[in-house]
């Protein structure tokens, strides 16, 4: 049971969750344009060529998620995170001994796993895991670590390329996953509050502390209407996030935006990603799943409204702020839908499936967008797209929120839900 007057053990959880992702998923997703130029003009090989080794990290992130979400369940937590963990920290390593683009591709295969078995499923069943009343603000707390890791990490990995170049970069960056956080997964992280004789925030304090968890197995999950939904409405989701993210540069080139305000723009993009997964996990909790997920929604869509006068500083300024909130659609929602239309029964297994469709929506962007703008080589009707995509997507969670199993989370509210 949880003891008065103390700190509950669950924050220092939020706190080395927060790190995880600061640590493993902000250097793999958010520094990879700073490696580019670099790395293609030593070893001579095209950045398209080079860039392959992203869609391979993807493609691995995918098929690893399932089977972490099952190994998280087995293992001891310290013994998975502490192999996950060094899977990521020799990708980097393994990137600043490269030479060849085969050493990247397959470098890069180990990066994938650590992205999915590393940072974004332990991060999400942990949280899951110890937090009942304000999990939503904890997911908030924990997945923005990757975006404080991309406002820290871009700078220092910016510094260290120019003064002793890009293959200390990635090696610095190796070091500093395993050196950090494998003490902290061995000292502090635990995968349930029962490990520590303690029951989730929020739970009625009771003698047994192992009580069992409520919610549908991975089994009854996918046999559900619901679950399915919930993939396909983050499969879009991570098109409407990524689309534009990927091709801003271009676009407000297109436009007139001088390549000053553009840069500026992606600072300040990165900080409002942060505030949007922090102001997303507490909505959730205030609001219930429906109004902020029409929130979450809206705010891509307005987001793209002001794009269209990005060339404008105010209207650009707007669209970083409506496009930070709209990003939590594949971190934030996916967790937090996760546990809250399945429960926590089997969580780890379930978000293992799920996560397969943050990283597919991730690897077809590229493709979707590409593919929209070739029709008349215009953003105009990119995002056009994307503005009809927010409103399929807001559509397909509501469908998967009001489908869900009515055996799977007892304890939410239909006013929640």
């Amino acid at each position: 049971m949880n003891k008065k007057g103390k700190i509950f053990y669950g924050w220092w959880i939020v706190t080395a969750t927060f790190l995880i992702m600061t640590l493993i998923y902000a250097p793999i997703s958010n520094l990879v344009s700073l490696f580019i130029l670099p790395v293609t003009k030593e070893l001579g090989f095209s950045p398209s060529q080079f860039m392959v080794y992203y869609t391979i990290m993807a493609l691995s992130a995918m098929a690893v998620g399932p089977i972490a979400g099952r190994l998280i369940k087995i293992m001891d937590i310290r013994a998975y995170l502490t192999l996950f963990i060094m899977i990521s920290a020799i990708a980097f390593v393994g990137f600043s001994f490269s030479t060849k683009l085969i050493h990247f591709y397959l470098f890069a295969v180990l990066m994938g796993a650590g992205l999915s078995g590393g940072a974004m499923i332990p991060a999400s069943v942990l949280i899951t895991n110890w937090f009942n009343e304000k999990r939503g603000l904890c997911l908030g707390i924990a997945l923005s670590g990757s975006g404080f890791g991309g406002v820290i990490f871009s700078p220092v990995a910016n510094w260290l390329i120019t003064a002793y170049g890009w293959r200390t970069a990635y090696l610095v960056l190796g070091i500093l996953i395993a050196v950090v956080l494998i003490p902290l997964t061995v000292f502090v992280i635990r995968l349930t509050p029962a490990d520590k004789g303690l029951t989730p925030l929020g739970e009625a304090m009771s003698v047994n502390s192992t009580k069992e968890l409520t919610g549908t197995t991975l089994g009854q999950a996918i046999k559900s209407v619901s679950f399915w939904f919930l993939c396909i409405a983050i499969l879009i989701g991570g098109i409407v996030v990524n689309a534009m993210l990927i091709n801003l540069a271009p676009y407000l080139a297109e436009i007139g935006t001088s390549a000053k305000t553009a840069a500026l723009l992606l600072s300040i993009g990165s900080a409002m990603v942060i505030i949007g997964k922090l102001l997303a996990g507490r909505l959730f909790d205030k609001l219930g799943l429906i109004t902020t997920l029409l929130i979450i929604s809206g705010s891509s869509l307005i987001s793209f409204l002001f794009l269209m006068k990005a060339n404008v500083f105010l209207p650009a300024v707007i669209y970083t702020v409506f496009s930070g909130i709209g990003s939590t659609a594949v971190t934030v929602v996916p967790a937090y839908l996760t546990g809250a239309l399945f429960g926590e029964k089997e969580y780890g297994a379930k978000y293992g499936i799920v996560a397969i469709f943050i990283s597919l929506g991730a690897a077809i962007t590229p493709i979707v967008s590409g593919a929209i703008y070739n029709i008349n080589h215009s953003y105009g009707m990119l995002l056009n797209a994307l503005i009809i995509l927010s409103v399929v997507e807001f559509v397909l969670f509501f469908i998967a929120s009001k489908t869900k199993p009515k055996s799977s989370y007892p304890e939410l509210s239909e006013e929640a839900a």
